[in-house]
């Protein structure tokens, strides 16, 4: 079970690069998601269930936005992990929800298989962590998001993320990766 964070995934050019494009594109089309507790076999006391938006990337083998799909994969190359098929890559959002404090976490799941990985990066400072859990759904280790940062785990490894409580919005681009 491999969980790996690498700060200055990207540099502060391409940080900047990224973030200036998400939040100031016209052009992004969200949807809104929400899993309502569909991971019902990962559910602990802690697990509340909130909305999210999301814009896809990269999705069933065709390219949705290339402008970000050509940054992410030069990270994924100067990162040595451009040797990997792409599964998916998506831009997701969460906000403050009103029942959350620092020990709630969204509906807890996997990505997929252990074979295959996946990829969190943080395109901004939040103070929504990502948590991971072992098959007991004990917490087994806390990332704290911040720009330029992102941890790379087997697909199989249990993980949630937090919303935050102190700031505006938490953005991540989540990779699933396979050989």
């Amino acid at each position: 079970m491999s969980i790996r964070v690498i700060d200055n995934f990207a540099n502060i050019n391409e940080q900047l690069e990224i973030a200036n494009y998400i939040n100031q594109s016209k052009d992004l089309l969200y949807r809104f998601y929400t899993s309502s507790l569909s991971y019902k076999e990962y559910e602990t006391k802690n697990t509340i269930d909130y909305p999210q938006i999301v814009h896809l990337i990269f999705s069933n083998d065709k390219i949705q936005n290339y402008f970000l799909f050509s940054c992410l994969y030069n990270l994924l190359h100067k990162n040595k992990l451009s040797n990997f098929f792409i599964k998916k890559i998506k831009l997701n959002v969460t906000f403050p929800h009103p029942d959350i404090d620092k020990k709630k976490h969204g509906p807890i799941h996997t990505d997929n298989v252990s074979k295959w990985k996946s990829i969190i990066y943080y395109v901004n400072n939040t103070d929504g962590d990502t948590v991971f859990f072992n098959k007991e759904l004990k917490e087994i280790k806390r990332v704290t998001p911040r720009q330029g940062r992102a941890v790379v785990f087997d697909s199989s490894i249990r993980h949630t993320a937090c919303c935050p409580v102190n700031s505006v919005y938490r953005q991540i681009i989540n990779f699933v990766l396979y050989k």
